[in-house]
């Protein structure tokens, strides 16, 4: 039975501010680190490491932080974290740590940059670079962003008007070349900003006018490299979802009916496996909301099946015919194929099957005979149907469901060993040969 969810109080001796963000990141898997904006405007953290307990300690004092504002933090590299907060005078403040040294601050951005009430977001798209962006106080979408060995730049993203100033931007790297983010427009509309190396920053609408609450949260996650999925919170309170699959366009559904959802709350998300999402946001009646969805894989086949028709002999020789191969979950198989000759002379003739798996495994199906010609008494047909079992073939099923290729070669007067191995040879990666049958 699977462990129930467990909780308990950060010690504290103050409370931390209703309006204001949190934030928190794991830099190495036996560590966890966590800040939030307290009543006061301190920058509040708590640290955990493997073994340990939880400790707090003040990471900026009273006064330094809008207790509207949201604060954002990153682990570009396991030694080292940065964290960035909304200042009461509308500035942008940072705070970095290095491993071995103490925690040092600077400001971002000066007085009136940002809007007291705005959201900010950031990530490190690889180790040497950081961006961060948060709200203007004229709704514009500001842009900072540093490359080691430089120094902070800023830019303004989307103009004046751009942004309700008390909504939330969410950002993510689904692939290192690339960053796109989402904001709230003041017209309840959800915008889009996306950069690719080498490229402009261009901006689209992804959802009209009136799809969200002015004062929504905004979440978003890559979960696979060719996918991006951003949840935000409706005018209504329902819970709203878009969702974009390399090479195809942007789709929205409602995740959650009116009335699920604060208009003013927040909503966070992750992938904790590629297949898998979860979301979290606040109902109106101040419950914690929960969401989640589990990829929902293609059957596995239980048959696979191979054809190599017609077949057609090299150097002129007057042999042709077919061949079909059935294999099953069971491990049962059925081998089956066809020879004729139309000429005048004999022949010995040889057909190999080769399935390689998805983990470079190789079975093969071998199969020797013998046509008459003209001048030949017996058949000019050669016709095989072998049935069997082998528990290779069962054992590995998922292996073969998963990715199998089926490959057949022929041949007069050859040596079967010779045929076999010169197949095999076009393959590629070949960990390993298992002989099923010779028929």
């Amino acid at each position: 039975m699977a462990n129930p969810w467990q909780h308990f109080q950060l010690p504290s001796t103050g409370s931390a501010s209703v309006n204001g963000g949190i934030t928190a990141v794991s830099r190495i898997p036996g560590s966890m680190e966590v800040w939030w904006i307290d009543a006061d405007g301190s920058v509040q953290g708590a640290f955990w490491y493997d073994g340990g307990q939880w400790q707090r300690y003040t990471l900026a004092p009273a006064g330094s932080a809008s207790v509207n504002g949201g604060i954002a933090a990153v682990s570009r590299i396991p030694g080292s974290m940065e964290i960035w907060w909304i200042g009461p005078n509308g500035s942008v403040q940072d705070a970095f740590w290095y491993d071995g040294g103490q925690w040092q601050r600077f400001e971002l951005a000066p007085a009136g940059s940002a809007s007291a009430n705005s959201g900010i977001a950031a990530m490190s798209r690889i180790p040497g670079s950081m961006e961060v962006w948060w709200i203007g106080p004229n709704g514009s979408v500001q842009d900072a962003f540093w490359y080691d060995g430089g120094q902070w730049q800023r830019f303004e993203l989307a103009p004046a008007g751009s942004a309700s100033g008390n909504g939330r931007i969410a950002a993510v790297s689904r692939i290192p070349g690339s960053m796109e983010i989402w904001w709230i427009g003041p017209n309840g509309s959800a915008q889009d900003a996306f950069w690719y190396d080498g490229g402009q920053w261009q901006r689209f609408e992804l959802a009209p006018a009136g799809s969200a609450s002015a004062k929504s949260g905004i979440a978003a996650r890559s979960r696979i490299p060719g996918s991006m999925e951003v949840w935000w919170i409706g005018p209504n309170g329902s819970a709203q979802d878009a969702f974009w699959y390399d090479g195809g366009q942007w789709q929205r559904f409602e995740l959650a009916p009116a009335g699920s959802a604060s208009g003013n709350g927040g909503i966070a998300a992750v992938s904790r496996i590629p297949g898998s999402m979860e979301i979290w946001w606040i109902g109106p009646n101040g419950s914690v909301q929960d969401a989640f969805w589990y990829d929902t894989p293609a059957p596995m086949p239980t048959v696979l099946d191979f054809d190599f028709n017609p077949i057609v002999f090299d150097g002129g020789v007057p042999v042709g015919g077919s061949s079909h191969l059935t294999i099953r979950q069971d491990g049962t198989y059925t081998f089956s194929g066809h020879f004729h000759d139309s000429g005048a002379t004999e022949y010995n003739v040889s057909l190999v099957w080769a399935v390689k798996d998805s983990q470079n495994m190789v079975y093969t199906f071998q199969h020797n005979g013998h046509v008459a010609g003209t001048f030949e008494s017996g058949s000019r047909d050669d016709d095989w149907t072998n049935d069997g079992q082998n528990n290779a073939i069962a054992q590995n099923w998922a292996h073969l469901a998963s990715g199998a290729s089926g490959t057949a070669r022929a041949a007069a007067n050859i040596d079967l060993v010779n045929l076999t191995n010169s197949l095999i040879g076009t393959l590629g990666t070949v960990l390993g040969i298992v002989a099923i049958v010779i028929a």
